[in-house]
């Protein structure tokens, strides 16, 4: 055994090699859900009054009913929002539960105003799957999406 072997674990080196094999230490996971999320218009325009709706499509890559909430973060100390005097920051909505192989697409309508400068703005997307209540969490997906403001 070298001493790279030893930084960097012989056991990874062995699953980079047979990807299909996985040693004992290692464990292969993957989300329940898969999550899309398209804007409409494509781009929001900057220092006007206005909104845009981003489409969230979330589906069940499972053979059993997943309980799934959502939940989005604009930036703070932009004058960007999820409702028209741009104070609300975090949207959240309770999808329920979605059947195995179904998808569950919904809106949710970014506000800009009058002092939206233009740039590209991140906003931190997140759906939950969860075990029994919408209290205990099993797992998430988590993206930040551009959101163009010109």
């Amino acid at each position: 055994m070298s001493l790279l072997d030893d930084i960097f674990g012989a056991e990874k080196k062995g699953y980079k090699n047979k990807p299909t094999q996985l040693p004992n230490q290692l464990r292969e996971t993957s989300s329940p859900i898969s999550m899309s999320i398209r804007f409409l218009p494509v781009r929001l325009a900057a220092r006007k009054d206005n909104r845009i709706d981003m489409i969230v499509k979330i589906s069940n890559e499972t053979g059993e009913k997943q309980l799934v909430s959502f939940e989005a973060l604009a930036p703070r100390g932009q004058m960007l929002g999820f409702d028209a005097t741009v104070v609300s920051k975090q949207y959240e909505k309770k999808l329920g539960q979605i059947e195995p192989g179904a998808t569950s697409e919904f809106a949710v309508t970014v506000y800009g105003t009058t002092q939206t400068r233009p740039e590209t703005y991140e906003l931190d997307v997140t759906a939950y799957v969860h075990f029994s209540d919408y209290n205990k969490v099993v797992n998430y997906v988590k993206r930040k999406v551009a959101l163009r403001v010109v």
